[in-house]
């Protein structure tokens, strides 16, 4: 009589615990599909919180419409419901994008600002066209003050070789093939003579000889050697190390020369003492005196 007592006293404890668990999972169901149907109702499928006004703004190189192509929000919709993080990543995915901030500013505007990244030299490397068969193509990569490597922001990578516009930047050769196969656009070339390249770029800008002297080509077939092309067509040997040096050197041997109406046609800099130098006339003073031959054939 005790132990069927004890039994069903056991039982009817078990079926009130088992009652008042039922009880709040079923409360706590009716209240998260409450608090989702009024989430819904009052905020994700609010009008009020419907995008109207899509704020997008670049450095000026990037078009708006492969911003938005790239961040995928249109017009009408949730403001609030957006994933800014995933809108962020996906921007940022571009090779030429250094940074991008996405902000809500309500009720009815999304704001995307964009940081791109500058190229400050190219890559030109040869590979085969897309039909595959035995004709190459040159194809050009583009690489920040990082070493960041990007496509061009024309979107067109094939180097047209009546295309005069391509020597804007400078031209970094004299890269092995494995070398080549490194520069993966989205990524940063970790090759220390590219980079060294890279670091002469910004000292010459910042040099006497910026403006002047129009860098058009830096091969790096040579060890321990950048080896410069001018645009008048002047060869110059650098060292990897103390540029901003050798760059001044450089200024005052093209300012000696020029007092006597000549240019450098080869220097090697990359010595201490005793700077080997050729000269040849300076294109200037030669396009004079073809002027003048001309007029006094006339």
């Amino acid at each position: 009589m005790q132990s069927q007592q004890v039994r069903h006293e056991r039982l009817r404890l078990l079926r009130s615990l088992v009652g008042i668990i039922i009880a709040i999972v079923v409360i706590f169901c009716a209240c998260w599909q409450g608090g989702m149907f009024l989430l819904n109702r009052l905020v994700y499928e609010n009008d009020s919180f419907s995008i109207r006004h899509l704020d997008y703004r670049t450095d000026g190189i990037l078009p708006v419409d492969q911003l938005r192509r790239w961040a995928d929000v249109q017009s009408g919709d949730n403001l609030l419901k957006l994933d800014l993080l995933r809108i962020k990543r996906d921007i940022e995915l571009a090779p030429r994008v250094r940074a991008a901030s996405v902000e809500r500013h309500l009720p009815d505007t999304l704001q995307v600002r964009v940081a791109e990244r500058v190229p400050m030299a190219q890559v030109w490397a040869w590979q085969l066209g897309d039909t595959g068969g035995a004709l190459y193509e040159c194809v050009r990569l583009q690489l920040d003050e990082t070493g960041h490597v990007m496509n061009p922001a024309d979107g067109s990578s094939v180097v047209v070789p009546e295309n005069q516009a391509e020597w804007s930047l400078p031209v970094i050769s004299g890269l092995e093939l494995n070398q080549l196969k490194s520069l993966t656009p989205g990524r940063a070339a970790v090759l220390p003579k590219l980079q060294a390249a890279l670091g002469l770029i910004s000292e010459f800008r910042h040099s006497s000889i910026a403006g002047v002297v129009d860098m058009r080509v830096i091969d790096l077939s040579q060890p321990s050697i950048l080896r410069i092309t001018t645009g008048e067509g002047g060869q110059v040997d650098l060292a990897t190390r103390n540029l901003s040096r050798q760059l001044n050197r450089w200024g005052r041997i093209r300012a000696h020369g020029e007092k006597f109406g000549l240019a450098i046609e080869t220097v090697d800099l990359s010595v201490t003492n005793n700077v080997p130098v050729r000269w040849m006339l300076s294109p200037t003073l030669v396009k004079d005196l073809n002027s003048s031959q001309s007029i006094a054939g006339k």
